[in-house]
């Protein structure tokens, strides 16, 4: 008999109670469904990491990025297979996985049987905070400096952040920019074993897209990621802020633009920052590091979805 285990979000912006028993009730005719509802993050990537070490074989994350996010990092490395019901309220990954947005129509998908588990890869980010180290796999995206700056400062207004979404991340992307980035000492040195360059700025992106915008993709690069692209910005001038808007809405080339720098085929990615620098995962806020390495994690996380990457 199937086990599924659903580590549930109630506080998701599109999460409702008839939802989660129209779930439940789907999942639960191909064998024994239970849901658990963790009181924080660390306790959600704890009962997802024991659901699977217990032998479930789908850990299903219900509500948005955040405790996909999450949900992932215990299932990582396992048998299991993650299962994404998208509750929230841009639902980036969903969207990435080629899933349905309404949550019956993604738990009937998730128990069709021409719809399997496969294996996809994930960035191993292995951070340093003074003499603490920390791993985590980001599922899309990860970076250091201005995207992980703008995630901090949209997650102190929540109510905005969750009534709306991509408006919200737009403008607080604007702000920051504006505010903090533009003009800023360069306080990151990125590492790609080929030398080395000072930026403010690296982010690494290693699916299709990038985008907390709703169905707008957004890419670093016109070329797909193979595995990983990182993109730099050594420096960040208000008046080119208009033409970066421009070049990311039409998929152009970030790299024509003075100041930013495009590494693509890259599989390992060094940083150190001195001061430190905030840090963001899928969206998930890591907080500041001192630095980290990103490695490319081929095959690392079984997911049930119709649209799988590398």
């Amino acid at each position: 008999m199937v086990r599924i285990v659903v580590v549930a979000n109630p506080s998701a912006s599109q999460f409702t109670g008839g939802a989660h028993r129209t779930v439940m009730s789907i999942l639960g005719k191909v064998g024994q469904v239970e849901s658990v509802w963790p009181g924080s993050t660390s306790e959600a990537e704890e009962r997802a990491a024991q659901a699977a070490a217990d032998g479930a074989q789908v850990v299903v994350a219900m509500g948005g990025d955040g405790i996909v996010h999450h949900v992932a990092q215990g299932v990582v490395g396992t048998d299991a297979a993650l299962g994404v019901i998208p509750a929230g309220t841009t639902n980036v990954i969903a969207r990435l996985l080629g899933l349905p947005l309404k949550p019956a129509r993604a738990a009937r998908l998730l128990i069709e049987p021409d719809v399997p588990a496969v294996a996809m890869g994930t960035a191993r980010m292995t951070l340093t905070r003074g003499s603490v180290e920390t791993t985590h796999h980001a599922v899309f995206a990860g970076g250091f400096g201005l995207d992980a700056a703008v995630v901090l400062e949209a997650d102190k207004d929540p109510y905005r952040k969750y009534r709306f979404g991509s408006v919200h991340y737009a403008r607080t992307a604007l702000g920051v920019a504006l505010g903090q980035f533009a003009g800023r000492e360069p306080n990151v040195t990125v590492n790609l074993g080929a030398g080395e360059q000072l930026v403010s700025t690296a982010l690494v992106q290693f699916r299709e897209v990038y985008t907390y915008f709703g169905p707008f993709p957004l890419r670093v690069s016109p070329e797909a990621p193979d595995p990983m692209t990182l993109l730099t910005v050594s420096s960040l001038k208000r008046r080119r802020i208009p033409r970066i808007v421009s070049t990311l809405l039409r998929n152009g080339d970030l790299g024509s633009i003075p100041g930013l720098t495009v590494f693509p085929r890259q599989d390992r990615v060094e940083v150190t920052a001195h001061p430190p620098a905030a840090a963001q995962a899928d969206g998930e806020s890591l907080g500041m590091v001192d630095g980290g390495i990103v490695e490319w994690a081929p095959e690392s996380l079984r997911v049930i979805a119709p649209q799988v990457g590398p």
